[in-house]
């Protein structure tokens, strides 16, 4: 909200209006705008189509393609402003093909591109060698189809990571990449962010290769679990950086393995999900450490979290906001209290 008081003037000859606030400030309301929104702005008058080319305006705008607008999209996405823009989503999508020469042809600069439940071409792959200042890059929910013209079969595919030096989160969904590939994400030095949770049979030398890589940088991992042991959740303990680590199923670690995650001390989020550790494991874990830190815990599908359990995360990680425990067996057991447990935590609480 901007809020105009005129001091020391006596009469106003006419009543303002937004095109009395200088430059400045115009830019910063329109950088607060959707796409759409900002189009229409722009046709407005001169001045504003002229503010709507700043470029520190297309920072933060996101184009959201789907179904519905991908034609007027790809027929007339206002090549005057494309130039600009950054942040692209394609949501909902199967006709990466209809869009494609209007991305790469109109959109060089593209910082932020995320496919959310879609399905896209595997040319994408190929495509993302035009938009080498790729910070973000996301495929979440999203099935890749091969191209007829360029089919292997194995739906095993090479993403470029060394076309993408200044990556810094990485978002995969349920396809498998190349070995080659993979090691090539290691060239990624700004890869601060990455989220595996969809692929299963990841390599345990890889992921050894890449946690040594990024041990004093990496902030946030999501894994699916199955090739994790002890020496591979030793080295992620040794992540300094740590803040967030999302292990989709613990099925392959023991107890010993809590002993190692006693070295993160920074976590904000942590998700321990259908693991055979014990309750005196746990008990020792979340009572031997304070998570002030934490705000959110997953432990769905975990065997043995008792209330006894829940007590002492409510007493050792006062800052929780969301909690779950999603499947867990004491959950559904005669003697719960479901009462009992929401009030003592009086947050977001999962249960089934």
């Amino acid at each position: 909200m901007v809020h105009l008081e005129m001091t020391g003037v006596q009469s106003c000859s006419h009543a303002l209006t937004i095109n009395d606030l200088p430059n400045e400030l115009l830019i910063y309301i329109f950088s607060m705008i959707d796409f759409e929104s900002l189009l229409a702005v722009a046709k407005v008058c001169m001045r504003w189509q002229q503010l709507c080319l700043t470029p520190c305006i297309w920072d933060n705008t996101r184009l959201i393609v789907c179904m519905k607008n991908y034609v007027r999209i790809s027929d007339s996405i206002v090549p005057f402003v494309a130039k600009y823009l950054k942040n692209v989503k394609l949501q909902y999508f199967k006709l990466y093909s209809q869009v494609r020469s209007s991305l790469i042809s109109y959109c060089p600069n593209l910082t932020h591109l995320e496919i959310s439940i879609s399905q896209v071409d595997s040319c994408i792959f190929d495509d993302l060698g035009h938009w080498p200042n790729l910070k973000f890059l996301s495929f979440r929910n999203s099935l890749i189809v091969q191209n007829a013209e360029n089919s292997n079969g194995n739906f095993v595919y090479h993403l470029p990571f060394e076309k993408l030096k200044y990556l810094e989160t990485l978002i995969l969904s349920n396809f498998a990449l190349t070995h080659g590939s993979l090691y090539s994400m290691l060239q990624c030095v700004n890869l601060v962010s990455i989220n595996m949770e969809k692929m299963k049979n990841i390599p345990a030398d890889f992921l050894e290769s890449l946690l040594r890589t990024k041990q004093n940088t990496l902030r946030a991992l999501h894994i699916y679990g199955d090739t994790l042991n002890d020496d591979i959740i030793a080295s992620i303990s040794k992540c300094k950086t740590l803040q967030v680590l999302h292990i989709m199923t613990c099925k392959t670690l023991f107890d010993s393995s809590l002993l190692h995650f006693y070295r993160l001390k920074n976590l904000r989020s942590l998700k321990l999900r259908h693991g055979y550790f014990s309750t005196n494991a746990l008990l020792a874990y979340f009572s031997n450490n304070i998570f002030q830190q934490l705000t959110y815990l997953s432990l769905s599908r975990c065997h043995h979290v008792t209330m006894q359990v829940a007590k002492v995360i409510k007493s050792n990680a006062p800052n929780l906001k969301e909690l779950s425990f999603y499947l867990c067996p004491f959950i559904i057991a005669a003697d719960f209290k479901r009462g009992e447990l929401q009030k003592m935590f009086n947050i977001e609480l999962l249960l089934d």
